[in-house]
């Protein structure tokens, strides 16, 4: 780390304890928790690893306290653990200068093995499945359940009627969480993961600009899916299609796994889709706070429509379109 950028004025005890004070009230926020690590690893990044990793203790220790005395549950702690493994791991990626994709790839797949081989390991500990856990957990948790159905009961929602059928059967309800909970584990840590990456490296960029940097915030926008997985893609819409019936004895959920394979390559092809949207809003000179709201209605309303995008730029290229069009004009 450059000791000059270290010492500049402007990066003060105050704004250290600020970043680190930020991860923590996201998190809390639960809205906002997806970008919880991106003050954390910033904060590592402009003052260096020790008061880093002294913010992110620190920030455990208050989740902790504010977990046990203001909900009584350390879901909050849980989940702050998580946010500062991230943080601290994309502070690691970007100091040591590897490559952002494959650093995030690399990091995220680690992680979703340590966590599924823990998990497995106290599964088999317990010497229980993973529905039979999930069910065990709804037991415990009958009071809140039996508040949440009063509360839906109340309901004019359509889905209503679904959501009380499975309160009403913990069977269903857990086989339903196992079948879903894989593919949106896996997505939710890619999408954290590459949000807060994005932004670190776009932060380091502004503030420490007198520096050249291998790497930047535009190798993310440039991220491209090897066009072999488009093979493992036909494989997943063909079991999600035709897997019930091709199911074989007691593995019949084919159709389960066509859909897991579809949703975990599905968020790859996001980050392809919205590196095109974001070349394409740059080819129009869409900037400032319309280009923000326009990213934010397409994400929120038409995902799919982004990781379609992302599909298919491995056969059309579309970003060579906007280069073409633009050199013309």
């Amino acid at each position: 780390m450059n000791a000059q950028v270290l010492q500049t004025p402007q990066l003060s005890t105050g704004r250290l304890l600020l970043l680190g004070a930020s991860s923590v009230i996201l998190c809390v926020s639960f809205i906002m928790a997806v970008f919880a690590p991106f003050p954390l690893a910033l904060a590592t990044i402009l003052y260096g690893r020790v008061k880093g990793y002294l913010v992110g203790v620190a920030g455990l220790i208050i989740s902790f306290l504010f977990a046990l005395m203001v909900y009584r549950d350390l879901t909050l702690f849980g989940f702050y653990v998580g946010v500062f493994i991230f943080g601290l791991g994309i502070a690691e990626i970007v100091l040591r200068g590897v490559s952002p994709i494959k650093g995030m790839v690399t990091f995220g797949l680690s992680f979703i093995l340590l966590v599924a081989g823990s998990f497995g390991f106290f599964m088999k500990s317990q010497n229980l499945t993973p529905s039979e856990f999930i069910i065990q957990q709804i037991e415990k948790s009958s009071d809140k359940i039996a508040e949440q159905k009063k509360a839906i009961e109340q309901s004019t929602d359509k889905e209503a009627v679904q959501v009380l059928q499975l309160l009403d059967r913990p069977d269903l309800l857990a086989k339903e969480m196992v079948d879903s909970f894989p593919s949106y584990f896996f997505m939710g840590v890619f999408i954290m993961l590459w949000f807060n990456m994005f932004l670190v490296l776009k932060s380091r960029r502004l503030l420490l600009s007198g520096n050249d940097y291998p790497h930047d915030e535009r190798k993310l926008l440039n991220f491209k899916v090897p066009f072999g997985f488009v093979i493992l893609l036909a494989v997943g819409l063909v079991l999600a299609v035709w897997g019930n019936d091709l199911g074989i004895g007691s593995f019949s959920s084919l159709e389960t796994v066509g859909m897991t394979i579809i949703k975990c390559l599905g968020i790859f092809y996001f980050f392809q889709g919205f590196g095109v949207l974001s070349d394409l809003l740059n080819f129009l000179g869409i900037m400032g706070f319309f280009r923000t709201l326009i990213v934010m209605i397409i994400i929120l309303m038409a995902n799919y429509l982004i990781a379609v995008a992302g599909l298919f730029d491995n056969w059309f290229d579309f970003r060579k379109y906007f280069v073409k069009r633009k050199t013309e004009d």
